[in-house]
């Protein structure tokens, strides 16, 4: 395993632990457009700890056929199984 895999799965844990710890999340998402109009979404966490807001960010994804709905869900749902118990059934 390299260094970055090693550094990720690490990164992974710690805001597994921070997530499942919160007594307060909401999850939200955000595109954005570059210059070469390529879209992408960005997924966040934000919750409170101790009276503060804290914003996470899970992941950032490239967008395909335009951000079409079915393909938002489609990522949107394929991203949550990487933090385990955030699987929706």
């Amino acid at each position: 395993m390299g260094i970055v895999k090693a550094m990720h799965c690490i990164v992974l844990i710690i805001t597994k632990e921070v997530i499942f710890a919160t007594r307060f999340l909401a999850m939200g998402r955000d595109e954005v457009m570059m210059v070469d109009n390529q879209s992408w979404v960005n997924i966040k966490a934000y919750l409170v700890d101790d009276f503060k807001c804290i914003s996470i960010l899970l992941t950032l994804e490239k967008l395909i056929d335009n951000g079409i709905i079915d393909n938002l869900t489609t990522m949107i749902l394929n991203f949550l199984p990487i933090y385990g118990d955030l699987i929706i059934e």
